[in-house]
């Protein structure tokens, strides 16, 4: 498990960016993308949505207008740890602890991209990780868009 954190500046607070049910804000509420009817809209482009949600099975997949498509699925028996590739890009989306359904992100190289908390109200708030930089836009909305749809207490977000 992962527990690995940023240092933030004193009394501001890590989280950088909340999926706010269907819409994906950052810091100052500003919206970075959206989701409509399974279809994510970020940076001008949309990504089809389809997935299979599940407390033991999970599997996830987003496909670009070009055809590139993205997918996420668990890598054992249950969800506690997720596989990805976007593209020829892969990434885990592992738990940080048995505990909690809080996630990291990180890269094949293993370095942490973000990390994903779900709280009780259905907000999935995310911080980035050291390696923030090295995951494009499109892929890291879409990797926490399944975070949402796989670990959100709300288990539908409203469209």
């Amino acid at each position: 498990m992962v527990e690995q954190r940023v240092s933030t500046t004193p009394g501001q607070s890590p989280w950088v960016w909340v999926w706010d049910e269907n819409e994906l804000l950052d810091r100052d509420d500003l919206l970075i993308a959206h989701v409509r009817s399974d279809v994510i809209y970020v940076d001008g482009q949309r990504l089809l949505v389809e997935y299979t949600p599940g407390t033991t099975s999970f599997s996830f997949r987003a496909t670009a207008a070009d055809g590139e498509m993205m997918c996420v699925r668990q890598s054992g028996f249950t969800i506690t740890s997720l596989e990805a590739e976007c593209g020829d890009r892969r990434y885990k989306l592992d738990r940080c602890s048995v505990w909690r359904k809080e996630r990291a992100i990180t890269t094949a190289d293993g370095a942490i991209a973000a990390f994903t908390r779900p709280r009780v109200s259905g907000r999935v708030e995310i911080e980035n990780g050291p390696a923030h930089a090295e995951i494009p836009l499109i892929d890291a909305v879409v990797l926490t868009w399944a975070c949402v749809v796989v670990d959100s207490p709300i288990r539908r977000p409203r469209y």
